[in-house]
């Protein structure tokens, strides 16, 4: 789970926290999936880490799970409450372990977002799709964005645009050619360059997740 692409970010404008909190690691590893990863991998000044090679005996195969898929993936307080107050009642101890850090969770979303009042209160399930994911993957109905693979990079350096994903929203033609040239810098129109992201963008069952997870948990 990680980044942004048409979702603003959760801790700058366009930074996602995970993209943000480690750019360069995040990057090296997306670039990982370009078949000439030195075309995409950070500038760093950190000689521990050694450069890419020029080729790869093998692309590494990455599903990203950004902010525009899990943000669709939801627990209301309102599902919250009704679940967990009879099994508050029936004395479960995992219930009152649960019900002790959502509350202040529940509580963090009121403080900090418009419109997340009482019932009404929205957490988002970030890590637990990539889990459910992970669980059920084979099943059809998790698919990925109409464009994928795409060539999504990490900005390391920027002063307020660290962590952003970055994508070539041009209308341009491809090339061929590996070599910069003045309408494109970064190699971004080469189709020997750039990252080869699988973004996630639909899974079985977005719209009643929060019930799906509390019955994971509870029954």
């Amino acid at each position: 789970m990680g980044g942004a692409i048409d979702e603003p970010g959760n801790v700058t404008p366009t930074g996602e926290f995970n993209a943000y909190a480690d750019a360069v690691a995040a990057a090296r590893i997306f670039a990982l999936t370009s078949p000439n990863p030195h075309t995409t991998v950070p500038p760093t000044t950190n000689d521990r880490l050694p450069p890419y090679p020029q080729k790869l005996s093998r692309q590494l195969t990455l599903r990203l799970f950004p902010l525009d898929i899990t943000l669709r993936h939801n627990l209301s307080r309102g599902q919250f409450r009704e679940a967990i107050t009879p099994l508050l009642d029936a004395g479960s101890p995992l219930a009152e372990w649960v019900h002790a850090f959502m509350g202040h969770t529940f509580r963090t979303l009121e403080r900090l977002h418009p419109g997340h009042v009482g019932d009404d209160a929205m957490l988002s399930l970030h890590d637990p799709v990539c889990v459910w994911y992970a669980m059920t993957s084979e099943d059809p109905k998790w698919v990925y964005s109409a464009n994928s693979p795409e060539d999504i990079r990490i900005d390391t350096c920027g002063q307020w645009t660290r962590g952003m994903c970055v994508i070539d929203r041009r209308n341009r033609h491809r090339i061929e050619g590996e070599e910069e040239s003045s309408s494109d810098h970064g190699l971004w129109l080469s189709g020997r360059a750039g990252n080869r992201i699988w973004r996630m963008d639909g899974s079985p069952g977005e719209e009643n997740f929060g019930n799906v997870i509390i019955e994971r948990l509870f029954k």
